[in-house]
Parts: structure tokens; sequence; C-alpha cells
């Protein structure tokens, strides 16, 4: 299992811990990686990257505005979740982002 799968996994399951429903979106063909629902709260879209590179190594102008047209749609929150080996998660708004 690639290192990519297993940070979407991991964030699947501290989602839950925290009382999100939460699954892996892999038929989303890249414009979405987790989908989190908890009641009250707006729905949130993540973007899962896991390299040492940067958070943006991978996740270029193309992808930020895919994301973010997929939480349009759907009245979605949508975060960059970043995690490199051996670091807490780092989650990054639009806001945030370049």
């Amino acid at each position: 299992m690639s290192r990519g799968i297993q940070r979407e996994r991991d964030l699947v399951n501290d989602l839950r811990a925290e009382g999100w429903w939460a699954l892996r979106a892999p038929a989303s063909l890249g414009d979405v990686d987790v989908v989190a629902l908890k009641n009250g709260h707006t729905p949130r879209f993540y973007e899962v990257k896991s390299t040492t590179a940067g958070p943006f190594h991978s996740f270029g102008p193309k992808d930020r505005a895919e994301l973010l047209e997929a939480a349009g749609h759907a009245g979605a929150e949508a975060f960059l979740a970043w995690k490199p080996p051996r670091a807490e998660w780092k989650f990054i708004p639009p806001s945030g982002w370049p």
C-alpha cells in the first residue's frame, strides 16, 4: 500500500475518533481524497499530501481549483491535509494556499 493511501486512512481514522463520519473517496479521480460529515458542521473535503518536499509540491493550481470547485458544488469546506513523515497533521484552508 502506498504512503498516500495510508495517510488517507490515517486521516479517516483520526476524523472518526473526533466524531466525524469520514471516508476515503478513491473514485474521485483526484478532486477529493477524504470526505467528512458531522451533524451541525459544514461538510469537509480534504486533499491529503504526505510529501517531504512541502505541502504544495504536488498540489498545483489545477488541483486546488478542482478541490474548490467540488467543495463549492457540495457546500463543503476545502482543506489541504499535509502530514510529512514523523510530523503532525497540518490542515491548510484555501486562505493559506498560494
